[in-house]
């Protein structure tokens, strides 16, 4: 069976909502790459800096972008990025992901 375009059952398909759930689902994840740094007694978290940010892509691929520099790096998988951030004495890196809020498209 055939339907037309003025067929009244394509109005219920919510075209818009549909393509905002397309985005949404195949959106890259953000991510900060934060260095922790150690206090004296070698404890870590009592200072931190957002050092760069990256997009995680489907299946692994990552870019990172450094704050400041604006360096760019890409990885096979976002978490290899700690092998170049807070390698230095008394400093730890780790990848913080930011969680993306589902919002419904504006009308």
């Amino acid at each position: 069976m055939t339907v037309s375009p003025q067929d009244s059952a394509l109005n219920s398909f919510d075209y818009e909502r549909e393509l905002y759930e397309l985005v949404h689902d195949t959106a890259p994840r953000l991510f900060a790459v934060v260095v922790e740094y150690r206090d004296g007694e070698g404890a870590l978290g009592q200072d931190a800096a957002v050092v760069a940010w990256g997009l995680a892509h489907e299946g692994g691929p990552a870019e990172v972008t450094r704050v400041g520099t604006g360096g760019r790096l890409r990885l096979a998988a976002p978490e290899n990025v700690t092998r170049y951030f807070g390698r230095e004495d008394g400093q730890s890196s780790r990848v913080v992901w930011l969680e993306p809020e589902l919002t419904t498209p504006a009308a």
